[in-house]
């Protein structure tokens, strides 16, 4: 036989196929000596310690009612008084230890603003028999993604400011009110705000002890009340809104949610419950996720856990025509145990 020939067009395909065999190669020889390292390594480890990610716990130099003891020196409707060891006048300094000067206080988060109905604060509860509440103001929306609810944290009080809005007590930054002409206590900045408030170990809703009350209790109650957690059993929704002097007013048909619209003035608005003991209002923003849903008529009577606050915006008499509570629900999961045919009603 003679020698066969070739076309020579052919060359050209049989030259790129070796090529393309050349490259696959180059690339499968790394590879498979990678899979070979990683196979001869261990592949199971000792899981981590997720809580070390977070900060470190600070002991408390003070608790909460010494902070306001101490620190809130004008009485007035709206104040506003820095946090320092030195902004504090020799005879506050005599009668308190010198040799502390770090003013740092702890508790665990009792608020959520993940329905809407808490706005740009937190408030932090002290674990211990007899421990106080306090809102921190903090100008970040979303809030509970930095600070969930359960989280536990220490607060680096000094420099921020504690005053009264309306005598309600808060933590923030200096803020002079120019169109009203007064100091309050205003929000702090993101960045402050996580130099201030170190959390530390994972969020344990679990771990949050409500008071149990009743609205006789919380009505005559004074300043340890305000911003904490309360459980009021037997409570029941009574139909009832508020009137301009804080009265209980039967509402419209269309009036029974929580908040209809404002028109954008937002404003909360006040719904009337009761529990035998007496009468308080439930304060609901109408940015909740939950605001246009029904107020649970009266036959649904349960456990309603909501955050305790007051307000004064008349003088300094605490007496019942100038201050008076409102109460704040998270979510409507605070409507809990014998409101579980309302919550149903819902879905």
């Amino acid at each position: 036989m003679g020698i066969q020939y070739v076309p020579q067009h052919r060359l050209p395909v049989l030259v790129i196929n070796v090529i393309m065999i050349n490259d696959m190669i180059k690339k499968i020889v790394p590879l498979f000596l990678l899979v070979s390292l990683v196979a001869c390594n261990q592949v199971e480890f000792e899981p981590m310690d997720v809580s070390g990610l977070l900060g470190e716990k600070i002991d408390s130099t003070y608790s909460i009612a010494r902070l306001k003891k101490v620190f809130i020196t004008n009485e007035s409707l709206f104040s506003a008084n820095k946090i320092s060891y030195a902004a504090l006048d020799s005879a506050t300094k005599s009668r308190i230890d010198t040799t502390i000067t770090d003013i740092v206080i702890n508790g665990i988060v009792t608020s959520t603003d993940v329905e809407g109905n808490v706005y740009k604060y937190l408030t932090i509860q002290e674990e211990m028999p007899g421990g106080q509440a306090i809102k921190l103001s903090v100008d970040v929306s979303g809030l509970s993604a930095m600070f969930p609810l359960g989280q536990r944290v220490s607060v680096v009080c000094n420099d921020l400011y504690i005053g009264q809005y309306a005598q309600s007590v808060q933590m923030g930054v200096f803020y002079m009110n120019s169109e009203r002409n007064r100091i309050e206590p205003g929000r702090m900045p993101k960045l402050m705000a996580r130099k201030h408030i170190i959390p530390y170990g994972m969020p344990d809703p679990s771990a949050i002890r409500p008071d149990t009350m009743t609205i006789a209790q919380i009505r005559t109650s004074g300043h340890e009340m305000i911003n904490k957690l309360v459980v009021i059993k037997n409570a029941f929704f009574t139909g009832n809104g508020s009137s301009s002097q804080k009265r209980p007013v039967r509402l419209t048909d269309a009036e029974l949610i929580f908040a209809p619209s404002t028109n954008g003035i937002g404003y909360p608005q006040s719904r009337e419950i009761q529990d035998g003991t007496g009468s308080v209002f439930v304060s609901t923003s109408e940015y909740a996720k939950f605001a246009t849903k029904p107020i649970p008529t009266s036959n649904h009577r349960g456990h309603i856990t909501a955050i305790v606050g007051w307000y004064n915006d008349r003088d300094l008499s605490p007496v019942a025509s100038s201050i008076y509570h409102q109460l704040t629900i998270r979510s409507l999961n605070d409507l809990g145990k014998g409101f579980e045919a309302y919550r149903q009603s819902l879905n």
